[in-house]
């Protein structure tokens, strides 16, 4: 017992001294990253003066190569890591230098110039009908407007596009059931921008003729988003589906037939809009579901309570590509919210992300830095918009929105 005591303590030592010994190296580590940053900025001046590219790949290649030429094999992998960091975080000095001095890029020219002002938007268009969880999401997002219908997305975003309308309320991704494809493929296409954002908690109801009881039911109707949000209780009780374009839409289709078989997954409104009656069952697969809509328009528009900046961004196809882009918001103390990635439909298996993060006013200069390098680094960035969300408690009190 005494030996195993002995054996402790000495190690217990061991670990103490090489613990001072790792201590002493990083004050040298931090004494020389202070050295190196300092020369970034400098670097930054004279790159302001000549106009010459922050990021030069073709150097920072060649600076790794020189420098696992210094490190023992069996590091190789790690030295490239560390290296390839320790640049990034040099191309984010010159970048924040760049961007203080007043550098000119589209989209940090749109930050930086947009006054904030709530959208004024007297015609509001969306994709369904009376009833539906679009209506009810353009009744908080825009109280005061004229709410018009169309029957598919691109409609909605093309009548916005063309001045029919001045925005447009759509829905973008659900908690339970995941993103509409669709319209993130729209918001690229049509080079919309974000407006505001609403959080819309989602209780589906099974909707029947007034002569129908659940027993009676073969088939249920509703958007494939609302299907997948209650697809456990559609399975346990077998029935089959069938895909509208819209909840509402799936209301009009039950109200106008006679099968009391057939049966429709929507809202309490789109019953009330259909005379339709709501059955007393609990369909959801969760009580906590919501959907995130959008309130979008043609012009790039700042909201007082901006928090929430969205882009797209394709990556450049090399090594490591996604975990150094992503490092970027966390070099300029960002916070991501989210990350989604979608098929680049003009190149075959090559891939779009968009990405929305925290950003309120106070962190504005972080976020135009980010941006800049991200603009400067990435073969395709677009800006969708900085924009303000309505909780989903705001959402269920019904508070009208400026």
């Amino acid at each position: 017992m005494e030996d195993k005591k002995q054996t402790v303590e000495n190690g217990s030592a061991d670990i103490a001294s090489l613990r001072l010994k790792i201590d002493e190296l990083d004050r040298d580590l931090i004494r020389l990253f202070n050295e190196r940053m300092a020369v970034a900025g400098q670097v930054a001046a004279a790159k302001a003066k000549s106009g010459a590219p922050v990021f030069v790949p073709e150097r920072e290649e060649d600076n790794i190569r020189r420098a696992l030429q210094q490190v023992e094999p069996r590091h190789a992998r790690r030295a490239s890591g560390f290296h390839r960091t320790l640049m990034r975080l040099s191309r984010n000095v010159q970048y924040e230098a760049l961007c203080t001095a007043g550098a000119d890029f589209p989209q940090g020219r749109l930050l930086r110039s947009t006054s904030p002002s709530w959208p004024v938007a007297h015609r509001v268009v969306i994709q369904g009908a009376a009833g539906s969880w679009s209506e009810q999401a353009a009744r908080v997002l825009c109280s005061d407007s004229q709410i018009e219908q169309t029957v598919t997305f691109r409609e909605a975003c093309e009548r916005v596009r063309s001045g029919q309308a001045d925005a447009a309320v759509l829905p973008l991704e659900n908690s339970t059931a995941g993103t509409v494809d669709d319209v993130y493929s729209l918001l690229q296409k049509d080079s919309l921008y974000i407006w505001r954002s609403l959080a819309l908690p989602i209780q589906h109801q099974l909707l029947t003729r007034p002569e129908a009881t659940p027993e009676k039911i073969h088939t249920v109707v509703s958007h494939p988003q609302a299907l997948a949000q209650c697809s456990d209780y559609i399975a346990a009780q077998g029935w089959s589906v069938r895909e509208t374009l819209n909840t509402a839409f799936a209301a009009k289709q039950v109200a106008g037939q006679q099968d009391p078989g057939l049966a429709a997954i929507a809202s309490v409104q789109a019953a009330e809009a259909c005379s339709l009656v709501v059955q007393p069952v609990d369909i959801n697969n969760t009580r906590r579901n919501q959907t995130r809509f959008i309130l979008v328009g043609k012009t790039f528009r700042v909201t007082p309570d901006a928090s929430r900046i969205s882009l797209i961004i394709k990556l450049p196809h090399t090594i490591g590509a996604l975990a150094a882009t992503l490092a970027v918001f966390s070099d300029n103390g960002l916070n991501l919210s989210k990350i989604q990635s979608r098929p680049d439909l003009e190149n075959p298996w090559t891939y779009l992300f968009y990405l929305d993060f925290e950003c309120e006013r106070q962190a504005l200069p972080q976020a135009v830095t980010a941006l800049y390098q991200l603009a400067c680094e990435m073969p395709y960035l677009r800006l969708l918009g900085w924009y303000g969300e309505i909780s989903p408690s705001v959402a269920c009190e019904g508070e009208k929105q400026p």
